[in-house]
């Protein structure tokens, strides 16, 4: 099987579909008591600071919280690394994503 990296723009734009206003899964597992999405054109430094938001909101599972604030971390790192360290923290990013949304599917199956 031959699957293609996503490059660095598309893990951001993935990082921001998951924290989008209007139908992205961070704002709806949060509820209406839980911080605000992000509009599509939001550059990596909100996305950074929206991941952080949500990992420390009420509203958000622990499991869940644990990877978004990972997640966090990752995006703020991004934005200080040079160009090819960037990848490697968008992709980490990207992966504490993937992780946070498991966790949350298996808190909503119990």
């Amino acid at each position: 099987m031959n699957e293609k990296r996503l490059t660095a723009p598309e893990l951001v734009e993935e990082l921001r579909s998951s924290l989008d206003v209007t139908d992205g899964w961070i704002p709806a597992l949060s509820g209406t008591a839980g911080p605000v999405g992000l509009l599509e054109n939001a550059g990596l430094t909100e996305v950074a600071d929206r991941l952080q938001e949500f990992a420390a909101a009420a509203t958000i599972p622990a499991s869940v919280a644990r990877q978004l604030g990972r997640a966090a971390e990752s995006a703020a790192s991004a934005l200080v690394a040079g160009d090819s360290g960037a990848y490697g923290h968008l992709g980490a990013a990207y992966a504490y994503v993937l992780q946070a949304q498991r966790a949350a599917a298996e808190e909503n199956a119990m």
